[in-house]
């Protein structure tokens, strides 16, 4: 499958079994937007069109930067099934026209967006996780707040192709993270690298490298020598090695992270 098939196939809801009818993955985009459970992809026009307070609130990474990159605005869902079992849950395309001749107009769309961004000034810490084979790349923003954690996903790469000119935004329970993360890792088919890279205000920092070969996780050793890292031998993990590795630093950047007052 390639193309926008197997983007179209990979993102929607999962199949919870025969014995349950399907329905669509995505109902109105009032009702789904702001859903926990929902990756709300969001066209790049949109996120160039926030204020600049709220531009320089957004990972510097992930931040749209020429028109050129933007994509002709509409309305868009998918709420494919996977057809092999393998996917992340309900995706609402987010990208109505902000003209005169919108059915909804842009409130509510652009509310949510705008609502999502001020929310990032709360970020305590921030952790970036790349998962790419090479042809396939799963780029996810993480900004961690007391409660909650926002995320910013960008697809790209062969397969990817249906969410060219979007970014898909999400709330997450903390507790949610690594079974996230291991959605997306399982949407990049060919062995792969996760680099996982943290930052908390307390200044606590750190690099974790994953790579995945014929399904099974290693954890090769990093040698520091000055300002140069070399990749030395694997360790052969657990299948759970994803969800481990996001306890543990979330655990890590949680207990040197007090509360706000």
């Amino acid at each position: 499958m390639r193309g926008g098939a197997k983007a179209a196939a990979r993102v929607g809801r999962s199949a919870a079994g025969s014995s349950r009818s399907s329905r669509s993955a995505v109902g109105s985009g009032e009702s789904a937007v702001g859903s926990g459970s929902t990756w709300c992809a969001v066209d790049i026009a949109r996120i160039i069109g926030l204020p600049e307070r709220l531009r320089t609130l957004w990972p510097h990474e992930l931040m749209p930067r020429t028109e050129s990159e933007t994509t002709s605005a509409g309305v868009r869902a998918t709420g494919v099934i996977p057809d092999d079992g393998r996917g992340i849950t309900e995706t609402v395309m987010l990208g109505e026209s902000a003209g005169r001749d919108s059915k909804r107009g842009p409130d509510v769309l652009t509310a949510w967006l705008t609502g999502f961004t001020a929310e990032l000034n709360l970020t305590r810490s921030r952790m970036t996780i790349v998962i790419s084979s090479g042809d396939e790349t799963a780029h996810l923003e993480v900004s961690l707040c007391d409660d909650i954690c926002l995320a910013i996903l960008v697809l790209h790469g062969k397969g990817f192709e249906e969410f060219e000119g979007f970014e898909l935004l999400r709330r997450l329970e903390p507790s949610e993270l690594g079974r996230v993360t291991e959605e997306l890792c399982s949407l990049v088919e060919k062995d792969c690298v996760l680099t996982l890279t943290y930052l908390s205000e307390a200044k606590v920092a750190g690099m974790e490298v994953l790579h995945r070969v014929d399904g099974t996780w290693a954890r090769p050793t990093l040698e520091r020598d000055g300002d140069t890292i070399t990749v030395g031998a694997e360790n052969s993990l657990e299948a759970n090695a994803v969800r481990v590795l996001l306890a543990a630093i979330l655990t890590r950047l949680q207990t040197t992270t007090g509360h706000r007052p």
